[in-house]
């Protein structure tokens, strides 16, 4: 399983925006990925193989020459990052993982032949395995003689084209993430201990990667005379914790798997590489000349955990069975997740899926039924969070932290939420979000609709403090909207607010998930209607700058339209009419009808699908997925949630 992490990483991460045309010389450079080669490659190789031929190797050093390619060292790429010299044009850096043996016997020749300098990241503890064992490569028995020997590493660091970079002492592998066994990269991963039923603290955790990154670096220069200044992370995984610690052992460049062209005077901390995988020809080198862009059309699935939730532990593993295979049969590009439980259905979490300090836990199962679909279905996993909708342990605390409102009556018609303004609420919400990022792995974060403000709200003490002292307003809610200037005024403050807010929680999982995604749900009538603002506190142009994706509600049923699929057409029109509207956009549907707390007929979603299809809607979804009662129906919405070219045809194998 951790064999495949490398590929499925780089495809639950959206790929960054290329630079168009030919990288300007100076700053721009590329980095290649190569792994294991071999003189004889039968066949087609699986796409997570990422052995290549002798033969298409050599065609790639021809090609890179032929086409102006000038390969570059670290001492370039550092020259240029400090200002002492700049990069040649259409600079590339060659990067070689896992210490093969095949480096110095098919690689090293042409390196000698063509000058090419190039990086090669070495794993300490294979390499200390005595001749005629075995090194447990992912999850498989490997001869040691298919690695370099101390002698081959000490000729080719002595030719000066050769760098050797740390790929860890003994963290290319997983470790036990949870109490249901998932093994996750093991440079990224509080471990779970079944024995005392406990997790890694975060102590430990940064205490066993220190002394990991020094073992390494020590035994490197032991071999070949200097000490690494590159780290390259095993599967591609880091975090911001780890980033640190390589700086603070010598290693000031870190390599990614994040397909992406890079900048010598911008983050070299963090250095995306291509992945050169299944054996390609050149053509795969040309493809990445051209720096084009994939179309992003996401087709997204939003799933409830409740459902997944089972007493018994046979019967929910056969639950997420159920889903991993229907997630698998689908096949959209993403899945919202929920990670909070909901039983009431009133959008308040009143138990959390994941450990933490301040909700009370229904079961620690998030981390795996994430884990399951990303690594099993191969899809993105976005996180579905409340904002302010928490129900805390401390029922006392709870009382003293809740938004208010001016009018007691519209208490009873909204969330139970912790008031935005209050320091400790706050600081309880990043915690949170800090446990979610520590105990969990996924793609993205999907902001719940919870985060809204009426006009009347918030009007508890701590917001009152915030209007008279930042804001410069009257104290109440009640006396603010006395007066029209003021009362807009405060309307856009509270939207910024939330929007703020929610940043900071993204920028606290971007900590533990570097490439995390952002979305937000927002209502319909917000983009239908900006004066909603006035009792949302949400505005579609904010969300649109500031989430990759805005998932909005088009759920026709829910806003009383009386023709469902005008509705929808009109919410599109609308949309369109801003520039990145339909870029950014995420219809999510309806398959049910909480008015009549029925279901949805799938041929009346698959309509509806059709509908915002032809209206020019890019990215669809629909919410709740009865996966156990296969709701919708699978082989009728198929052909709109799958991003497969031929939907179908894994139907008809």
């Amino acid at each position: 399983m951790m064999k495949k992490y490398i590929f499925i990483l780089l495809m639950l991460l959206n790929v960054s925006a290329y630079a168009a045309g030919i990288n300007p010389a100076g700053q721009a450079f590329e980095v290649l990925s190569y792994h294991d080669v071999k003189d004889s490659v039968d066949g087609d190789l699986e796409q997570e193989d990422t052995t290549i031929s002798t033969k298409n190797m050599s065609r790639h050093f021809a090609w890179l020459q032929a086409h102006g390619y000038h390969p570059i060292s670290i001492d370039d790429l550092l020259d240029a990052k400090s200002g002492k010299k700049a990069l040649p044009q259409k600079a590339i850096l060659l990067t070689f993982d896992d210490g093969y043996e095949s480096f110095y016997s098919r690689v090293y020749p042409l390196l000698k032949l063509y000058k090419f300098p190039a990086v090669a990241a070495l794993v300490g503890s294979w390499l200390q395995v005595e001749n005629g064992k075995t090194v447990l490569y992912g999850d498989e028995q490997v001869p040691r003689e298919h690695f370099l020997t101390t002698q081959q590493i000490k000729e080719m660091a002595d030719s000066g084209l050769v760098e050797f970079a740390s790929h860890s002492y003994d963290l290319h592998h997983g470790v036990m993430a949870n109490p249901q066994g998932n093994k996750m990269p093991a440079a990224v991963t509080l471990q779970y201990n079944a024995e005392t039923n406990r997790y890694e603290t975060q102590d430990d955790y940064l205490n066993r990667i220190k002394q990991d990154f020094i073992k390494n670096n020590q035994y490197i220069q032991k071999i070949s005379g200097k000490s690494p200044r590159v780290m390259v992370w095993p599967y591609g995984a880091y975090n911001e914790a780890a980033t640190k610690l390589a700086g603070e052992t010598g290693m000031p460049i870190t390599l990614t798997l994040n397909d992406e062209v890079q900048d010598s005077t911008n983050n070299t901390v963090q250095t995306g590489r291509f992945l050169i995988g299944a054996n390609p020809t050149e053509i795969r080198l040309s493809e990445i000349d051209k720096h084009e862009l994939p179309v992003d059309k996401q087709r997204v699935m939003h799933i409830d955990l409740d459902y997944v939730y089972d007493k018994n532990t046979e019967q929910m593993n056969r639950n997420i069975d159920t889903l991993i295979d229907r997630v698998n049969s689908l096949a959209p590009t993403t899945v919202y997740l929920q990670a909070f439980s909901d039983l009431n259905g009133d959008g308040v979490a009143e138990a959390l899926y994941f450990p933490n300090r301040h909700v009370e836990m229904r079961a620690d199962i998030f981390s795996r039924v994430s884990w399951q679909l990303m690594t099993r279905a191969n899809v993105k996993v976005y996180a579905w969070m409340p904002v302010l909708a928490f129900e805390l342990k401390d029922k006392k605390l709870q009382s003293s932290l809740q938004v208010v409102s001016a009018k007691p009556l519209a208490d009873k018609k909204s969330y139970k939420r912790l008031s935005p303004y209050s320091v400790q609420a706050r600081q309880i919400i990043k915690d949170i979000y800090s446990d979610l990022g520590a105990y969990t792995k996924f793609s993205g974060i999907l902001f719940h609709d919870d985060a809204t403000l009426s006009e009347d709200e918030d009007d508890s003490e701590y917001a009152r403090a915030v209007y008279q002292k930042d804001f410069k307003l009257a104290g109440s809610v009640a006396e603010i909207n006395k007066n029209p200037v003021e009362s807009n005024k405060l309307i856009a403050l509270k939207s910024k607010q939330l929007t703020d807010f929610t940043m900071e929680l993204a920028k606290i999982l971007s900590q533990y998930q570097p490439e995390i995604k952002t979305a937000r749900n927002i209502y319909a009538s917000a983009v239908l209607n900006p004066d909603s603002e006035r009792w949302l506190s949400q505005n579609y142009e904010s969300f649109l700058a500031t989430y990759d994706y805005t998932a909005v509600m088009a759920m026709p049923y829910m806003e009383d339209a009386k023709n469902a699929n005008a509705w929808l057409k009109a919410l599109v029109v609308k949309v369109s009419e801003s520039r990145i509207g339909l870029q950014k956009t995420v219809f999510e549907l309806q398959a049910k009808d909480w008015n009549t707390n029925r279901n949805l007929a799938s041929d009346t979603l698959k309509q509806q699908f059709q509908v915002l299809s032809n209206a020019g809607a890019r990215h669809v979804g629909y919410y709740p997925d009865d996966f156990l009662n296969n709701h919708p129906d699978m082989d009728i919405i198929r052909p709109y949630i799958s991003s497969r070219d031929f939907p179908y045809l894994p139907k008809d194998k």
